[in-house]
């Protein structure tokens, strides 16, 4: 039912961050030289729902993370 997958966030050149999930956070392509995106850590995808994330910062590794699927996979 879940799937590990990286955790993306994008990044300013002045340390500001934004979502991947919701709209690009540059405005125009000269902006868009100055963004770029980052692996910050491991989360979850619901393969049923493709709902990303379960509302909790992401695990470090991908190990962690699949270690929660097996937690959930025996519920």
């Amino acid at each position: 039912m879940y799937e590990v997958i990286e955790s993306k966030r994008w990044k300013h050149t002045d340390g500001r961050t934004a979502s991947l999930y919701g709209a690009v956070p540059y405005l125009n392509d000269s902006d868009r030289e100055a963004w770029t995106l980052e692996i910050v850590g491991f989360t979850v995808r619901n393969t049923k729902t493709e709902a990303v994330g379960i509302g909790r910062a992401p695990w470090k590794t991908q190990a962690e993370a699949q270690a929660w699927i097996n937690t959930q996979e025996k519920k």
